[in-house]
């Protein structure tokens, strides 16, 4: 390190002075930074390998694998994707689901929101032994509860489905498993089994709502009514969308129900694109065609997801209304 002499003391050059300053200690703030960070990458590690390998190879070796031909296994091109794209049972699949979601999580959401607004309430009592009950549909798994709903849906078995006939308002008793009617039969089982789950979702929203706020809004005059509608829902509007878009999401991914009802009541081997990937790949062993299936369900889901996000954000702002409210 050089060194100049000054008036009989000893200075340190400008090159000297930078690296001594490039050897100052770490402040503690960088330090606990720099470990935070370290122990969110090994907290999440599990996760991303996980996420990789359950998610991210399956989708890889689907894209490759539906570029190949059924016949030789050799590089086809787009031609399973020209077969999907000219497959009418494929598309009226997915106008299907995109008519099933349109009801049926229009009418969950709203069923989710009402109870969890209700739980939330000064006038419940007994709310987590509620919330429980609410709860425990979704802890059914679904091949059982599809199996359960058959049963209570089956005219032979359920007493009630004649009503209609005995009062003469019917010719014969009701038919939820005909063809006709079998989506609307779906749209129910699939209400009872998630409603709660997002009930809970909204619920634990609700209650990290500051209740100073809600004070505030009673000192003013403002009814349960108001301050429901007009406090607490712009404040979880966020966690709607979330739900929403988890919604929109399972249904495009609907194949349990619609499996088990048709084994047990024929109500269609075609009802959802899930369904129809199923039977490509398994009872007609076009394994390579079920994959371009599988890749243009996955593309749709995710232009859906992100349309919906867009709009709901471009109307409502979800992200930023929670912080404007609780300035």
């Amino acid at each position: 390190m050089s060194q100049d002499t000054v008036g009989g003391a000893t200075a340190l050059s400008v090159p000297a002075l930078a690296r001594r300053g490039a050897q100052r200690p770490v402040s503690p703030g960088r330090r606990l930074r720099a470990k935070e960070g370290r122990s969110g990458m090994v907290m999440t590690t599990p996760f991303l390998a996980l996420f990789a390998m359950f998610f991210v190879a399956p989708f890889v070796y689907s894209v490759i694998l539906s570029f190949k031909s059924p016949l030789t296994g050799a590089y086809s091109g787009l031609l399973n994707y020209r077969s999907v794209f000219s497959n009418g049972a494929y598309w009226s699949a997915i106008v299907r689901m995109a008519y099933f979601g349109a009801i049926q999580v229009t009418v969950m959401i709203c069923l989710a929101i009402g109870l969890a607004l209700l739980l939330d309430s000064p006038y419940c009592r007994g709310r987590r032994i509620f919330a429980l009950i609410y709860f425990l549909p979704y802890a059914v798994p679904g091949v059982i509860a599809a199996l359960m709903w058959s049963f209570l849906l089956e005219p032979d078995l359920d007493s009630a489905l004649k009503v209609p006939q005995l009062l003469g308002l019917a010719s014969g008793p009701l038919q939820p498993l005909s063809f006709r009617a079998a989506l609307y039969a779906i749209m129910l089982i699939v209400t009872w089994e998630w409603t709660g789950y997002n009930m809970t979702i909204l619920l634990t929203s609700l209650t990290n709502v500051p209740r100073q706020v809600l004070e505030a809004a009673k000192v003013d005059g403002a009814s349960e009514l108001s301050i429901a509608t007009r406090i607490k829902l712009p404040m979880v509007r966020r966690t709607v969308v979330f739900v929403v878009v988890l919604s929109i999401i399972g249904t495009l991914q609907l194949f349990n129900e619609p499996l088990i009802l048709n084994n047990i009541a024929s109500t269609g081997s075609s009802l959802a694109p899930n369904q129809i990937i199923y039977n490509t790949a398994f009872s007609f062993g076009n394994q390579e065609l079920a994959a371009a299936q599988s890749v243009i369900l996955a593309l749709i889901t995710i232009v859906a997801t992100v349309v919906f996000f867009g709009i709901a954000r471009r109307r409502g702002n979800p992200l930023g209304t929670t912080k404007a409210v609780a300035k």
